[in-house]
């Protein structure tokens, strides 16, 4: 899978799961990568990947409850991308 599939995969579940905020910054990257795929969008994407509060710490909810199978494939789907940028460095 590309980058840009792990970032539309990464979008779709967010949406799905109603976190507006994250999915939203997803459309965005998914945009960049569209019009130029380059080294500085990929800087972008590992950015969010640091700090507090930041998408390692997403954990996706639903009517109080944790969702364990969406969690599951955030987190199979952040590993992703995140090692398919890695590549790219390496």
């Amino acid at each position: 899978m590309s980058i840009k599939e792990h970032c539309v995969k990464i979008y779709e579940l967010l949406k799905e799961a109603g976190e507006s905020g994250w999915s939203n910054g997803f459309r965005g990257l998914i945009a960049e990568l569209e019009a130029n795929e380059n080294i500085s969008v990929y800087r972008k994407i590992i950015s969010i990947y640091g700090g507090a509060g930041s998408f390692n710490d997403l954990v996706l909810y639903k009517n109080g409850a944790v969702c364990s199978e969406e969690n599951n494939e955030l987190d199979r789907l952040r590993n992703g991308l995140y090692n398919k940028i890695a590549e790219k460095w390496t």
